[in-house]
């Protein structure tokens, strides 16, 4: 009997998850126009689930899908705990409906009246730590640029201008300023760090934890590495 061609499977992924306290669509408008100025080439096309949960039954969803989708982000469903015939609309509507449990979820929250991003602890798999090479960059990293070390960690040799990006499947070093957005971890690493002379960053994101720039008040301006604790982003001075 040949093998079939294709084969389903459960398994986790780190979703954003847009929770609404309010169900008038121009302050979400609002609050998103202004989440997603600070960080637009992180969020473009992020995967998003909608949470309902805060809201009573006199919800668009048909609105609320389009009004997130206007912002470049891409709609998964909706979720929360919600009354049974609130999720039977929806899937009616054609909407996917997440159910959530304690540990079936792993989720980065964007609240509309919060500035600060808050991470929720993800389930992680022990995995053995991987090995790379380093990728040297000579120089200035400038505004526009990007540069990405594929399974490599990155060493940057000079700054990380504003609006620059730097990537890496490891670890980052910016023997500099780092004033643009640095990912770390990018496929999945959660024991890489960044690690910069000046910390001014726009961004900074492990293995899909992120912080913007007010997050990293703590040692701005200052040597700094970052790192996953528990699965949260922590900052630590660097001596």
């Amino acid at each position: 009997m040949a093998e079939a061609s294709i084969e389903f499977k459960g398994s986790s992924f780190t979703l954003s998850v847009l929770h609404l306290k309010t169900s008038i669509l121009a302050d979400i408008s609002a609050d998103l126009a202004k989440k997603v100025a600070q960080a637009p080439d992180f969020f473009y096309l992020v995967p998003v689930v909608v949470s309902i949960e805060k809201l009573d039954c006199s919800v668009d969803y048909q609105a609320i899908k389009l009004l997130v989708e206007s912002f470049d982000f891409t709609f998964v469903g909706f979720t929360g705990a919600i009354t049974k015939e609130q999720r039977n609309v929806i899937r009616e509507l054609g909407f996917s409906f997440v159910n959530t449990t304690k540990n079936s979820i792993l989720e980065k929250s964007i609240t509309t009246t919060v500035p600060a991003v808050e991470n929720i602890p993800a389930v992680v798999a022990a995995t053995p730590t991987p090995l790379y090479t380093d990728k040297i960059h000579r120089g200035q990293i400038r505004s526009g640029q990007q540069v990405y070390a594929k399974a490599q960690n990155l060493v940057v040799i000079g700054s990380v201008s504003a609006g620059a990006e730097v990537i890496a499947d490891g670890n980052i070093h910016v023997y500099g300023a780092l004033r643009g957005r640095a990912i770390a971890g990018a496929t999945g690493h959660h024991k890489a760090q960044i690690y910069c002379q000046n910390l001014e960053a726009e961004l900074v994101s492990i293995n899909g934890n992120y912080w913007l720039s007010e997050s990293m008040e703590q040692h701005w301006g200052a040597p700094a590495f970052i790192h996953l604790t528990d699965s949260e982003l922590t900052s630590s001075k660097l001596t």
